[in-house]
C-alpha cells in the first residue's frame, strides 16, 4: 500500500514538471517579470529609437562581481520537486561525466535533452516565457536555444574544479537546488572574485565565453546544480514580432 502511494506521488510530481506554470518561479520575481515585459515589448516595437525605461526586474537583480548577476529565480517548491525527480534519475541511470570534455573538467551530470526530453522542453518553455525578460533586462539579449543539465558537484577525486569557459554557449545560468545540505562550494571567476553558494533556487548568470570560472571544492555532501548553457541566435526584435502575432 505504501509503495503504491509513493508511486502515485512520484507520477503526480513527474506530471507537474512536464507542464510549466507560474509555480516554477519565485513569486516576487514572477511579479517583477510581468511588470517589466510590457516596457520591454514597447521598446522593441519602437525600433529602439526611444530609451528603455527603468524595469522592475532591475530592483531585484544584483551584480556581486563585474558582469556577474544573481537573483531569486525558481521557487523552493519547484526545487524540491525537481530534486526528488533528479534523485529518482540517479537511482535508475545515474550521473556520468561528459567524456568529450578533458578529464580535469569532467563533472558527473545528467543531460536532460538526452535522458528526459519532456523535462528539457518544459524548462526551455520557462526560459522562453519567464526567464528571457531577465536576460533582456541585463544585456538586451534573448535566448533562442540551449542545453540544460543537472550536475552533482561532489568532487571526491579532485581538490577543486579546473578553470574553464562554457565555450558552447552565450549565457550561462547556474541554479543551486539544495544549498545548506553540503559544505563548501561556490564559484570563482578568474581575476574577478568569488560568489559563495547562493540560496536554493537563486540564479547565477554570466557571459559564457568571457568569464573563465571554476567550481570550488565541496567538502562534504552532494551539491546539486541546475545548469543552463543558453544561446542567442536571432535578433530580439524578430522574436517579439513573432510573439505578438
Amino acid at each position: 500500500m505504501l509503495a503504491e502511494k509513493l508511486e502515485q506521488e512520484y507520477q503526480l510530481k513527474n506530471l507537474l514538471l512536464g507542464f510549466p506554470s507560474d509555480w516554477f518561479i519565485d513569486q516576487n520575481t514572477l511579479t517583477k517579470t510581468k511588470e517589466s515585459l510590457p516596457k520591454i515589448i514597447e521598446f522593441y516595437e519602437k525600433d529602439g529609437v526611444l530609451d528603455l525605461e527603468h524595469l522592475p526586474l532591475e530592483d531585484i537583480i544584483q551584480e556581486p562581481l563585474k558582469d556577474v548577476y544573481t537573483l531569486p529565480l525558481f521557487s523552493k517548491n519547484f526545487c524540491k520537486v525537481l530534486l526528488d525527480e533528479i534523485q529518482n534519475m540517479q537511482q535508475y541511470f545515474g550521473f556520468s561525466p561528459n567524456e568529450d570534455e578533458d578529464e580535469l573538467r569532467q563533472i558527473p551530470e545528467i543531460v536532460f535533452s538526452e535522458r528526459c526530453p519532456d523535462l528539457y522542453h518544459s524548462l526551455m518553455q520557462v526560459v522562453y516565457s519567464a526567464i528571457n525578460p531577465i536576460f533582456l533586462t541585463i544585456w538586451n539579449r534573448h535566448i533562442t536555444g540551449g542545453n540544460i543539465q543537472v550536475a552533482n558537484y561532489n568532487l571526491k577525486d579532485k581538490k577543486q574544479g579546473a578553470w574553464h569557459h562554457d565555450a558552447s554557449a552565450d549565457i550561462s545560468m547556474v541554479v543551486p537546488l539544495n544549498t545548506g545540505e553540503y559544505e563548501g562550494g561556490g564559484t570563482e571567476f578568474l581575476k574577478r572574485g568569488t560568489v559563495e553558494p547562493l540560496p536554493t533556487g537563486s540564479a547565477l548568470i554570466f557571459p559564457s565565453f568571457t568569464h573563465m570560472h571554476r567550481g570550488l571544492p565541496v567538502k562534504s555532501g552532494d551539491r546539486y546544480l541546475l545548469v543552463f548553457w543558453l544561446t542567442c541566435d536571432e535578433e530580439t526584435k524578430k522574436y517579439y514580432e513573432q510573439a505578438n502575432r
